[in-house]
């Protein structure tokens, strides 16, 4: 493989949206450090799962969301594209056993405001560098989170499933 190739786009958001939720950390007022447990297109659940919580990882969605094409010869589309962002934690082993996977998934919901967050007044973005990934994407949209405890066959830690729908504009096959 040569890595000197330019990425392709939905390849080139994927590892955006990783180095996004790895500023999840404590010097950031996190009450977690994911600085280094964010994978992406690797899912976290299943009877074979091994990865030590708190983890997360950056899937894209099953199915794949209808596109409207553009230009003359159809050859731009805009997409609206679903990821799924994933986390697992430990369990604490009392009545409140999956309290942190809410924790867990707030600081995520926090961390993607960075993307549409702008300035009172102005407009302009308030995190310049993660504003709509640096112009990769078009929009973003967050919706409700499932957080799930334990379950057999699926996962030994609670969990929780975050949809996230993006906008993305570009050329086919480019």
């Amino acid at each position: 493989m040569n890595i000197n190739r330019t990425p392709p786009k939905r390849l080139a958001v994927m590892i955006k949206l990783q180095q996004l939720m790895q500023g999840i950390i404590p010097s950031e007022g996190y009450p977690f450090d994911m600085s280094e447990s964010v994978v992406r297109n690797h899912s976290l659940l299943g009877a074979d799962t091994t990865d030590f919580p708190p983890i997360l990882a950056i899937i894209e969605a099953p199915r794949a969301d209808f596109a409207f094409f553009a230009g003359e010869d159809n050859s731009h589309r805009v997409d609206k594209w679903t990821i799924m962002i994933q986390g697992i934690v430990a369990d604490d082993r009392t009545d409140n056993t999956f309290d942190d996977a809410y924790y867990l998934c707030q600081a995520v919901e926090q961390r993607l405001l960075r993307l549409s967050a702008v300035k009172p007044g102005s407009g302009s973005p308030l995190y310049p560098d993660d504003h709509l990934l640096g112009g990769m994407i078009t929009s973003v949209e967050i919706a409700p989170p499932v957080i799930r405890p334990p379950e057999a066959q699926v996962s030994q830690h609670a969990f929780f499933y975050l949809p996230i729908r993006l906008g993305i504009a570009s050329e086919i096959g480019k």
